[in-house]
């Protein structure tokens, strides 16, 4: 079992989100602590399962918390305390977290760059891979949430050596393929394509200059993406490849074919859904 907790600072927990697969019918159990007393348990069904990666993420309403699993409503838990109370996220138990981030703004004077949706506040949770939680990379903008597809973006500033594209989302339930794409602009040449193709098990790697396909890659270790399922990748920018991340293991290189300094876009499109792209 494994626990997600919103914290206030006098020690109670305002939501407790605890999948427990050591049930005899494994279940998610929701509940409150106020005053060291547990209050009443909130079960439903477990969406999660053993060592499948799984992003969640917890929308804060006026009265509720609302919680998605891999792109699907899952829960609304009312709130049984005040909201202002929270001021921490903890998170306990057998689970490997790979990234956190938050999305939204709490109201202050100094007015900052709006991000969309424009919730009151967001939490996306994604496991992968061991990763220590006082490591875990806090994305910021610039970003964009909830993208629909086909998703066409500038990247500000292009991209230069140590340059990170991450990009979270959920493969469709039927689908066949889905492309990711960095692109030049000016010319319309997509210097790195990357293409799951779930119909026939393979992942596809190009470049295409002027409508003409170069050779595909599709040597792989193992295929990292599956119908229905959440995922996080990773685009790394070195000097001589990209080096792709899925759910935060490495899958592969792609050896520059196209200088990566000529590259302003990124389009992503056909069958999955977008929760978060940072770049």
């Amino acid at each position: 079992r494994f626990a997600i907790n919103l914290l206030c600072g006098d020690g109670n927990i305002a939501f407790h989100f605890n999948p427990r697969f050591d049930e005899s019918t494994p279940t998610v159990v929701c509940n409150t602590k106020q005053s060291l007393c547990w209050g009443q348990e909130e079960r439903k069904h477990m969406p999660f399962q053993r060592g499948v990666y799984f992003e969640l993420i917890i929308n804060v309403k006026s009265h509720c918390f609302q919680v998605s699993v891999n792109g699907q409503h899952f829960l609304e838990y009312r709130h049984r305390l005040p909201l202002c109370s929270v001021d921490r996220l903890g998170i306990e138990g057998d689970v490997h977290i790979n990234s956190i981030s938050f999305s939204g703004q709490a109201k202050k004077k100094k007015k900052k760059p709006k991000l969309f949706p424009p919730e009151p506040k967001q939490i996306s949770i994604n496991q992968s891979a061991p990763a220590k939680l006082n490591s875990l990379p806090i994305l910021e903008a610039p970003a964009l949430f909830g993208g629909a597809v086909p998703f066409l973006a500038f990247i500000p500033g292009g991209l230069n050596p140590r340059k990170k594209i991450t990009i979270l989302g959920n493969v469709k339930p039927n689908a066949n393929r889905f492309q990711v794409n960095l692109k030049i602009s000016s010319q319309g040449n997509i210097a790195f394509h990357l293409a799951p193709r779930l119909s026939e098990g393979t992942l596809v790697r190009n470049h295409c200059i002027s409508g003409n396909w170069g050779s595909e890659e599709r040597q792989m270790k193992y295929m990292p993406f599956a119908r229905g399922q959440a995922f996080q990748i990773e685009i790394r920018v070195q000097n001589n490849c990209y080096k792709i991340f899925v759910n935060g293991i490495h899958a592969f290189d792609f050896v520059h074919r196209i200088p990566f300094n000529q590259v302003d876009q990124i389009e992503i499109k056909e069958d999955v859904t977008i929760t978060y792209v940072h770049y």
